[in-house]
């Protein structure tokens, strides 16, 4: 009986750290999300912007939501995080 390989599941360590993050600086429920798809129904890329007070800290693609999500957290963090910490 053979194994059959898992898909690799999306990453989600990005959207955790800026949750945590905003949680910390009682920021959380600033965070605007604005979540986007194009391309085909078969085959969408998503586009996810995340904005606080109507400056956009970060943006992410993907093929999924959850990747765009990801990616677009992890580009906030570095915009909301001093360099270094």
């Amino acid at each position: 009986m053979g194994e059959c390989p898992c898909p690799e599941m999306p990453s989600n360590d990005g959207t955790v750290a800026l949750n945590n993050y905003l949680q910390s600086q009682n920021e959380l429920q600033l965070l605007v999300c604005q979540e986007v798809s194009s391309g085909p129904s078969h085959s969408p890329e998503w586009t996810v912007t995340y904005k606080m007070h109507d400056q956009v800290l970060g943006v992410g693609t993907g093929a999924t939501k959850a990747l765009a999500k990801d990616a677009a957290a992890k580009a906030a963090l570095q915009t909301l995080r001093p360099s270094g910490a």
